[in-house]
């Protein structure tokens, strides 16, 4: 009987845990939805990712009334907002950079996928776990899927 309340108790506050967490997560994604919105040619939003590099950016998949993909970057930094707009026809989708991906990584783990800014280059950020454990970071030019960087990250305690 004890040891069920106890159980009880502890799941409760998990899903507590779990929701202020995501909470602090997705925190502003609101705000910048209703900005992106009132600022620009997007008129529906489908989702909103945060990057975090030197700079953190909120980026929002958008439509536009002609239903002409978005991406727009949102920095975090700063009150003077300067936005980065990507139209459909000047990138690489996602489905097509993690296809490619895919055809140079075998046995490797996906962990996920967001677009990112670095240093003025707006790239397809990659995060996986490589065929010997490695934590991996790849960086793809989100125009054409070059490679721009990738940092591999090893393990040193398990």
């Amino acid at each position: 009987m004890l040891v069920g309340i106890v159980v009880i108790a502890v799941g409760i506050y998990a899903a507590f845990l779990y929701q202020d967490l995501n909470k602090s997560r997705t925190a502003g994604y609101d705000t910048t939805k209703e900005q992106v919105l009132s600022a620009t040619s997007v008129t529906e939003v489908e989702k909103v990712v945060t990057f975090n590099g030197a700079e953190s950016y909120h980026v929002v998949f958008g439509h536009t009334e002609e239903n002409e993909g978005r991406l727009i970057f949102y920095p975090l930094k700063g009150n003077e907002k300067t936005l980065t707009t990507i139209t459909e026809q000047e990138m690489i989708s996602e489905d097509q950079m993690l296809q490619q991906w895919r055809n140079s990584c075998n046995d490797c783990e996906l962990i996920k996928i967001v677009p990112g800014i670095i240093e003025e280059e707006v790239l397809w950020e990659i995060t996986y776990r490589d065929a010997v454990d490695r934590y991996v970071l790849d960086y793809y030019a989100i125009a054409d899927g070059s490679q721009y960087e990738q940092y591999r990250l090893n393990q040193m305690f398990k």
